[in-house]
């Protein structure tokens, strides 16, 4: 945003003083030279601003004017040389990436068969020990049951009994609760 300026009937417009003082005669006394007679000229903000990006302006054409001289400089081989030169060293390390992903593939691959085998073998195992577990259970049972008949068959028979007579009440009274 430019800034306003202050006016007052104190302050001079030099927009009504003629463009350029008149120059004296070089080597006579009291002639202002124009270098110094700019610098005791106060800019405005405009023309200070202005200043500013012409020299800005200058020095992106310098750099421009560089830059298109180094580039005429480059022989049309040295960028194809460059250029190729990039190529072969993209090409090379694509391989070796190729390569090594292909081998760290493989080792996750064995790895992943080794511990299938071992958890299918700790399976195999688990599953062994809990049978027999189940197997000794009711070999178990089985023993005391012979044991309870052979120690109490009277109790045995009338616990048959007595079982058989309640579900055969029941299943009495569920049908009827059906129908």
């Amino acid at each position: 945003m430019a800034e306003s300026l202050h006016s007052s009937s104190d302050t001079p417009n030099f927009d009504t003083y003629p463009s350029s003082p008149p120059e004296g005669q070089i080597g006579q006394a009291g002639a202002i030279p124009s270098i110094e007679r700019t610098a005791l000229v106060e800019r405005t903000a405009l023309e200070q601003r202005g200043a500013e990006l012409g020299t800005a302006a200058g020095k992106v054409v310098v750099m421009m004017r560089q830059t298109k001289e180094s580039l005429a400089n480059l022989t049309q081989t040295a960028i194809y040389d460059r250029i190729s030169e990039l190529a072969e060293t993209a090409v090379a390390r694509a391989e070796e990436l190729q390569h090594a992903t292909a081998t760290q593939a493989r080792e996750l691959s064995h790895a992943a068969q080794v511990k299938a085998g071992e958890l299918g073998r700790a399976a195999r195992e688990k599953s062994a020990e809990l049978a027999r577990q189940a197997k000794a259970g009711y070999d178990s049972a089985q023993r005391r049951a012979r044991q309870t008949v052979h120690d109490y068959p009277v109790q045995v028979a009338v616990t048959a009994g007595v079982i058989g007579l309640l579900l055969g009440i029941s299943l009495r009274l569920r049908r009827a609760s059906r129908a």
